[in-house]
């Protein structure tokens, strides 16, 4: 009998299992493959095409821009059971136009369209559309198309939503403020009217009022920029209304540009009512001295470029995209607190109305107010000042050294502890030659009264910082322009006004109980009804109801820690 060489057996059984195996290993070829389709058999005429994860994963992850929004596009999928999102049957459906434009227009949102037209969309349609039904890479053409508008979609929204920057990620960007947490996946789902929202993120549009006369301001300033910007002012010292000087021509061509100031006329060198007006406006709306006086801070202002002006408005506009869609996300009537530390100002909102306006103390550059957001939740009355012990150590510690009586003078007292437990100490029980913060055993605190460096109350928001908004005996500072004089806290011009509102749906709780509580000598602690989001803030350019656009010196050089992020 003859047999079959053991030589040749082996490699006969190995090519018999490779011809049963070959269809299993085209197939794991194919999944590996971007342009492979796994699209599969639709059991309707109205029924999307679907494709699987690992399609979706080897998309995104071949398109650097892409990979940051990965989840976010798997998520999108999934929710949808992996069906196709931008066709109906074989054609785009209108939002695909609306998100094409949105990407070519994104300069007027202060970003750059180019870092969003990573595909080439309308090309990508017209290829697909140009091909036959008969086709077999029409599908695919389509499957691709489908993907890079949502991941184009989710690399423009994640800018414009939530920021081109992420300031809790950057160390130099101090925004504390809670995070803004949109969730983009079902965004875009109402996008594609599968999903119903309050927000209107089917237009594509912008959340915040504040932003969005920001962005007609930027249009205003870069059609001015295109013109040609403004012209310089030389200053030429102190000039007061009704005098005569060369510098008048100048600030007539920066501030009333409809003139004609080129024809040779000597009234125009006078500083006459109309340019006087110009001013007065001009000061105001920059934050300065409103006394109608041209001198080096006016002629500093009026001298800013209108490029450095525009670069202002785009770094508050993204500091817009960092706040919450929603700013008070618990209560019915949408009422929060905003303390915007460049203006020097607090705000009471309400419905999206501004309730309530007043002037604003903050911190010292050396003492900066913190930015960042909480929840006021009670008023103290009467207030204790429990001192910290680095001004302890700073500020009291000198006085003590020479004149132990001085806390006394201030209505002070050093004390075991701060709270009801509290007993008194004298303070020659500590050598305040060797003291410091660290060793420092007992606390200082200011009784209440009058003459209290919080005032007669304060708004308490407990958080990290040790920040709150309070009272102040010193009202003589809230008259100046620069009201940088706090060692972080925020004290308000008109706190009994201010508690008032906040008590006004407690019972028993009126304006004239209010002043009775402020005026007491006995420290009273009185709870909200329901808690307030406060936002400290920092917004160095904004536009007010009526349209004029305000701008702000970067007090604490936030503007240029952002600017080194964005541009």
């Amino acid at each position: 009998m003859n047999r079959i060489p053991t030589t040749t057996y082996f490699p006969y059984f190995i090519f018999t299992l490779l011809l049963l195996l070959a269809p299993f290993l085209a197939t794991a070829r194919a999944t590996n493959q971007i342009t492979a389709v796994n699209t599969a058999p639709a059991s309707g005429p109205n029924e999307k095409a679907k494709f699987d994860s690992d399609y979706v994963q080897q998309y995104i992850s071949s398109e650097r821009a892409f990979r940051p929004h990965l989840g976010l596009v798997k998520q999108f999928y999934k929710d949808r059971d992996f069906q196709l999102a931008w066709f109906d049957d074989n054609e785009l459906v209108p939002q695909a136009d609306k998100l094409m434009e949105a990407i070519n227009k994104a300069n007027k949102e202060g970003l750059s369209p180019k870092d969003y037209q990573i595909k080439n969309l309308r090309e990508m349609f017209r290829e697909f559309a140009a091909l036959p039904a008969s086709d077999r890479t029409k599908q695919q053409k389509k499957q691709e198309l489908d993907m890079a508008l949502t991941a184009s979609y989710f690399n423009y929204a994640s800018d414009f939503y939530k920021g081109a920057v992420d300031p809790h990620s950057v160390a130099a960007i101090e925004w504390e403020v809670k995070r803004n947490r949109i969730k983009l996946n079902k965004a875009l789902e109402t996008i594609l009217q599968e999903r119903e929202s309050t927000y209107p993120f089917y237009e594509f549009e912008a959340l915040h009022e504040g932003y969005q006369r920001l962005r007609q301001a930027l249009v205003q300033y870069r059609d001015i920029q295109q013109r040609g910007g403004w012209s310089t002012v030389i200053g030429e010292g102190i000039v007061k209304p009704n005098d005569t000087a060369r510098v008048v021509v100048d600030v007539r061509k920066r501030l009333l540009p409809q003139q004609n100031v080129n024809q040779p006329d000597s009234a125009l060198f006078i500083y006459d009512a109309q340019v006087v007006r110009a001013v007065a406006d001009f000061q105001n709306r920059h934050g300065l001295v409103v006394d109608s006086v041209l001198g080096p801070q006016t002629y500093k202002a009026l001298n800013v470029s209108v490029d450095e002006r525009i670069d202002q408005i785009v770094l508050n506009m993204e500091r817009w995209r960092w706040l919450p869609k929603d700013l008070d996300p618990n209560g019915e009537d949408e009422r929060y607190i905003i303390v915007n530390i460049p203006a020097y100002r607090v705000s009471v909102m309400e419905n999206g109305e501004e309730r309530m306006r007043m002037k604003a103390i903050v911190g010292e550059t050396m003492h900066s107010t913190p930015v960042f957001s909480h929840q006021l939740q009670y008023l103290m009355f009467a207030p204790y000042w429990n001192v910290p012990n680095s001004i302890v150590e700073s500020d009291i510690k000198p006085h003590l050294q020479q004149n132990r009586n001085w806390l006394r003078s201030r209505d002070m007292e050093m004390v075991t502890t701060f709270g009801p437990n509290a007993r008194r100490v004298p303070v020659s029980r500590v050598n305040w030659n060797t003291m410091t913060q660290y060793n420092f055993d007992y606390r200082i605190r200011q009784r209440p009264g009058p003459n209290n460096s919080l005032g007669r109350v304060k708004f308490m928001f407990p958080n990290e910082f040790a920040v709150y908004l309070h009272d102040t005996p010193a009202d003589h500072l809230f008259n100046e322009r620069d009201r940088d004089f706090s060692h972080g806290c925020v004290r308000v011009e008109r706190p009994a006004d201010l508690a008032t509102y906040l008590l006004q749906d407690k019972p028993g709780w009126n304006r004239s109980r209010v002043l009775n509580a402020m005026d007491s000598k006995t420290q009273q602690r009185v709870d909200l009804e329901e808690s307030v989001p406060v936002y400290l803030v920092y917004f160095t350019t904004w536009v007010e109801d009526d349209g004029t656009v305000h701008f702000r010196d970067d007090l604490y050089g936030h503007d240029n820690a952002l600017a080194q992020q964005l541009f």
